[in-house]
């Protein structure tokens, strides 16, 4: 019998984290599906930047040896840094579009 279980899940940081809960609850024939809340534009964009983000803030919140305020702007700064690329890939796109 398949059972389809949908919920919300404000605690975990990292799908990873949200599939090593649901294999340990469900076992290892689980099929877990991350997703936004919505497919709205906002919530699309936020849990996008958010898979981008996580691991390394995370990393640089619990490295003891690290500056936590100077590495976080130079994410943050990598980050924007890939946002705009893939901004200008859209613009390249949509502008590519219009011309045919």
């Amino acid at each position: 019998m398949q059972v389809t279980i949908t919920y919300t899940d404000n605690k975990s940081f990292t799908k990873e984290e949200i599939v090593r809960n649901a294999v340990h609850n469900y076992g290892k024939t689980v099929d877990v599906k991350v997703m936004p809340e919505s497919s709205n534009a906002h919530d699309l964009i936020y849990f996008g930047i958010q898979q981008m983000t996580t691991h390394e803030q995370l990393s640089l919140i619990f490295d003891r040896t690290g500056s936590y305020q100077k590495d976080i702007k130079k994410l943050r700064s990598e980050i924007l840094y890939k946002l705009e690329e893939i901004l200008d890939a859209v613009i390249v796109d949509n502008e590519a579009k219009v011309a045919n």
